[in-house]
């Protein structure tokens, strides 16, 4: 019922924690690459968030059908 919700969190939630974490590692440096810190492993896992919570254009696409009241087969 609230998957047009929860697409709209999982594609914003992604995007910005993937952006942070970049940055965070951009201002730290060569440590933010050290793989014995914690940033490098949150980094990481923020990528790989977007292949287990589905891939961006995979959330814009239900967004797209829940907003425009189109199935699957009619809108690809």
């Amino acid at each position: 019922p609230n998957s047009k919700e929860a697409s709209i969190a999982k594609a914003k939630a992604g995007r910005v924690g993937n952006e942070i974490t970049l940055k965070c590692v951009e201002l730290a440096a060569s440590v933010g690459y050290n793989e014995d810190e914690l940033l490098e492993k949150w980094a990481r896992d923020s990528k790989i968030l977007d292949i287990f919570e589905g891939t961006q254009q995979i959330q814009q696409l239900i967004i797209a059908r829940r907003e425009l009241g189109k199935s699957s087969s009619e809108l690809k």
